[in-house]
C-alpha cells in the first residue's frame, strides 16, 4: 500500500513539474490575445411582421392583408401584426423576421431605409410611395400601376352602352400622367365607338373640386351621356356632379364607388357604370413563395393586365348587360396577351 501512495505522489509531482514547465516556454505576455465574438441568432421562431392600419379602407389593401395572413397559414409562420407609428420598430427586426410585409402605411420611406439598413432581411411593399426595388425589398403597385390600361378600360366602359354616342372627359393638362390617361381614354373610346364624339376639358394639376364642377356643368350643356375623369380634386368633384345630374360615370381609381358615393348610399351612385379594381392578394399569393425561396425581383410590379392584378370591380348596378360584361372581359384578355394594343405609349402617353 505504501509503495503505491508512493507511485501516484511521484507521478503527480511530475506532472505539475511537466506544466509548469510547458507554461514557462508558452506565448510571450505581449503576444495579442483573440477575442471571441458570439454570433447573433434569432430570438423568436420564424415569423412574418405585418405593417398595416388597423382597417385598411382601400379593397385592395384588404385583399393584402389577407394574402399576407394566408400565406404564414400555409407555411406555418407566426404573424405579428402591428399598426405602424412613425417609423419601423427596430425591436422587431432585431428578432430577425423571415418577411416585413407593408400595406398602405404611409411609411415608404422609412420602409425602405429599414430595408437598407437590414440587407439581411425580406421586405415586400403593397401601394407604398416614395420606394424602389431593392435586392431584399420587393415593391408592388403603389405609383406603379399600367395607367394606360386603366384609361383605355374607361374610355371602354363609357362608350360600350352609350345612347347617344356623346362622352365627356376631364383631364389634367401639362403632365405626362394626364396624357397618359387622356390619350389612353380616346383610344378606348374610338375602340369600341368609333363615332363618337368626344368633349374634353382639360383642367390644370392645381385645379380644385370648383373648378371640376365648373367642367362638368359644360359636359351637361353638351348633352354627354356618359362621362369619366382623371382622379383628384377637379376630377372626383366632376364625376360626382355628373352623376347626380343622372350622367353615367366610369370610375379611373379603384374604390372611387366607395369613396365618391358611399358604395350605394350616395347621390348619383346609380349613375356609376364601374371602375377598375387592383389585386394584390394574387400578386402575392404568386410571388411571395419564390421570393422567399430566393428569388430576386429587380423591377417593380405594376397592376396591370397582364399578371392579372388589374381588372373590372364588380359592377354596381345594372347598366352593363351581361352579354356586355362578356364582351368587356374579351377586350381584357386581348389586351393582356398582347393581341390588342392600345396605341399609346404606356410610358410618356404618346400616341404610336
Amino acid at each position: 500500500m505504501m509503495k503505491i501512495r508512493w507511485f501516484f505522489a511521484a507521478f503527480f509531482a511530475a506532472s505539475l513539474a511537466a506544466c509548469s514547465k510547458a507554461g514557462s516556454s508558452a506565448v510571450p505576455a505581449s503576444a495579442p490575445t483573440a477575442t471571441l465574438t458570439a454570433i447573433p441568432s434569432p430570438t423568436s421562431a420564424p415569423f412574418v411582421l405585418l405593417m398595416a392600419p388597423d382597417s385598411p379602407k382601400p379593397e385592395s389593401q384588404q385583399l393584402a392583408v389577407k394574402a399576407v395572413e394566408s400565406f404564414c397559414t400555409q407555411k406555418g409562420l407566426a404573424l405579428k401584426r402591428i399598426t405602424p407609428g412613425n417609423t419601423v420598430p427596430g425591436d422587431y427586426l432585431q428578432d430577425a423576421p423571415s418577411l416585413v410585409a407593408a400595406i398602405g402605411t404611409g411609411l415608404g420611406q422609412a420602409v425602405y431605409a429599414a430595408a437598407q439598413a437590414h440587407p439581411e432581411i425580406r421586405f415586400v411593399a403593397v401601394e407604398e410611395s416614395g420606394v424602389q426595388p431593392l435586392p431584399n425589398l420587393l415593391l408592388i403597385g403603389g405609383e406603379n400601376v399600367r395607367l394606360d390600361q386603366v384609361a383605355f378600360l374607361a374610355g371602354v366602359l363609357a362608350t360600350v352602352e352609350n345612347r347617344n354616342e356623346y362622352v365627356g372627359w376631364i383631364g389634367q393638362s401639362g403632365t405626362v400622367s394626364g396624357t397618359i390617361y387622356r390619350n389612353s381614354f380616346v383610344h378606348g373610346v374610338r375602340y369600341t365607338c368609333p363615332r363618337c364624339r368626344l368633349f374634353d376639358f382639360e383642367l390644370d394639376p392645381s385645379a380644385d373640386a370648383q373648378a371640376g364642377i365648373s367642367a362638368a356643368g359644360e359636359l351637361q350643356s353638351d348633352y354627354v351621356d356618359t362621362a369619366s375623369a382623371v382622379p383628384g380634386a377637379a376630377g372626383d368633384a366632376a364625376l360626382t356632379d355628373l352623376a347626380k345630374r343622372g350622367i353615367r360615370v366610369a370610375g379611373t381609381q379603384p374604390g372611387f364607388y366607395l369613396s365618391l358615393f358611399g358604395g350605394g348610399s350616395g347621390d348619383g351612385s346609380k349613375y356609376v357604370l364601374g371602375g377598375p379594381a387592383f389585386r394584390p392578394d394574387l400578386l402575392l399569393a404568386d410571388l411571395l413563395p419564390r421570393y422567399l425561396g430566393g428569388e430576386k425581383f429587380t423591377d417593380a410590379v405594376a397592376y396591370s393586365l397582364e399578371n392579372h392584378s388589374l381588372e373590372y370591380a364588380s359592377f354596381p348596378n345594372d347598366w352593363i348587360s351581361s352579354g356586355r360584361q362578356v364582351y368587356l372581359q374579351q377586350i381584357i384578355s386581348e389586351l393582356a396577351s398582347g393581341r390588342l394594343d392600345i396605341g399609346v405609349d404606356p410610358k410618356t402617353g404618346v400616341e404610336t
